[in-house]
């Protein structure tokens, strides 16, 4: 059974005990001649065993041998049929979710504890006062800097009327003061994304570094405000 097949090293754990190791010694036609490999079978059979018993019996009767011809392994997660630590190591992602910004946070200029915040505000993993409340915790009724909305990661960063205008301070420095978040902005990875798609190049990556870098300043503030209270 080629290496990489779904469930083919869970039949070899449940199904085989071979200590004298003669199963390695058989050629795949001898294992399928008068079904050879049924006499490895060794264990309890469980409900779970006879299962992939009557599964892996299904695979094997639709392999079709030819006369001549060695037998080999085949990796079925690289085209080239070898094994690489590559080809197994992309293989743990499939079916994995795509992470839309990662490019915007990993390959900038900001050092990377800034990036590493960005990461958690991408992920939603900050302990705004939304967190709090979840978790039944003390928690800010409203946003500490505008008193007007809840307080989550998204309003602190672009909704807020505060936010909205420490952005178009910091990026008018840089003449893009018209990428600052309009009232329509509520979700900073949204705003994030359209803004960095309007221009390219270094601009695009001094963009990015500038939007990693600037939250931090937010944890300061918010230091002072909390402290306040």
């Amino acid at each position: 059974m080629p290496y990489g097949s779904a469930h083919s090293g869970h039949f070899i754990t449940n199904f085989f005990h071979d200590p004298d190791k003669s199963s390695n010694r058989r050629t795949v036609a001898d294992a399928l001649t008068n079904h050879g490999w049924v006499q490895d079978i060794r264990g309890v059979a469980t409900v779970e065993v006879i299962m992939d018993f009557l599964h892996l019996w299904d695979l094997v009767t639709e392999m079709a041998l030819r006369s001549g011809v060695s037998d080999k392994h085949i990796w079925r997660l690289n085209s080239s049929g070898h094994y690489s630590a590559w080809s197994a190591y992309e293989a743990l992602f499939q079916g994995s979710i795509l992470f839309s910004p990662w490019e915007q946070i990993w390959k900038t200029w900001a050092p990377n504890k800034c990036r590493l915040l960005l990461w958690l505000v991408s992920h939603d993993r900050c302990w705004t006062a939304d967190h709090l409340k979840r978790r039944h915790l003390p928690h800010p009724e409203s946003c500490p800097f505008c008193d007007q909305e809840d307080e989550t990661i998204d309003h602190l960063l672009t909704g807020c009327v505060f936010a909205h205008q420490f952005w178009f301070t910091v990026l008018q420095r840089f003449g893009l003061a018209a990428l600052a978040p309009q009232p329509v902005d509520n979700l900073f990875e949204t705003w994030w994304s359209r803004i960095a798609a309007m221009v390219s190049g270094t601009t695009q990556q001094g963009l990015n570094s500038v939007i990693i870098l600037e939250p931090g300043c937010f944890g300061s503030i918010g230091m002072i405000v909390f402290s306040t209270r």
